[in-house]
């Protein structure tokens, strides 16, 4: 189980979905050193499951995605001091993080959890698998007040960091609970950075 953190200080809307905003723009550079190959646009699977009402806030310790047999504590990122989502941390491939100047996962808005796909030291990092995902397929995130919020997979998509879909990602869910899962993939550049990040739509389907 993750170390149990303090819930961070709670912004308003506006500020919430700015500060999303912002660091979204920044994840064009996150994940560079370290993804697989290009993700498709998940099809198949079950078909949409309803919509369930958003949760109260409470921060994130846990994440599971028993398809790609995903079970990981969750650190948090926020931003650097020029504005930049800082990186997951290299030491840990198997941890993933929740963007903590965001909603959390379950809370109305877009939840963003991102992690490496792989790293230097580990070949398969936490989201190798990430763009297998298909819609319908579950995601769970366990959080700090005992609940789990259950998040059924709408889609998977790969965006070329330079034109990274900002608004699409991170925009206004007129008060629905979502979740965002991304990592990197695409095509290596000259420098060995890989091009493009992975991102997984899912919305809040229930608690457990």
């Amino acid at each position: 189980m993750a170390e149990q953190r303090s819930a961070p200080s709670r912004r308003g809307g506006r500020a919430r979905r700015a500060a999303a905003l912002a660091g979204a723009a920044a994840l064009a550079a996150v994940l560079t050193s370290g993804c697989s190959a290009s993700a498709s646009s998940a099809s198949g699977g079950a078909g949409p499951a309803k919509a369930a009402s958003a949760l109260s806030p409470s921060v994130p310790d846990r994440i599971e995605i028993p398809d790609i047999k995903v079970d990981a504590p969750l650190d948090t990122v926020g931003l650097d001091g020029q504005g930049v989502m800082r990186e997951p941390d290299f030491a840990k491939p198997d941890d993933a993080a929740w963007y903590k100047d965001g909603p959390t996962p379950g809370e109305a808005g877009a939840a963003a959890i991102v992690g490496h796909m792989d790293t230097p030291q580990a070949p398969k990092a936490v989201f190798f698998d990430l763009k297998t995902l298909k819609r319908g397929e579950k995601i769970e995130v366990h959080r700090a007040d005992g609940t789990t919020a259950v998040f059924a997979v709408d889609g998977v998509d790969t965006y070329k960091k330079d034109a990274f879909p900002t608004d699409k990602v991170y925009g206004d869910t007129h008060g629905s609970a979502q979740l965002r899962l991304i990592t990197c993939g695409g095509n290596l550049t000259a420098d060995r950075h890989w091009d493009s990040n992975v991102v997984v739509f899912a919305h809040l389907t229930g608690q457990a």
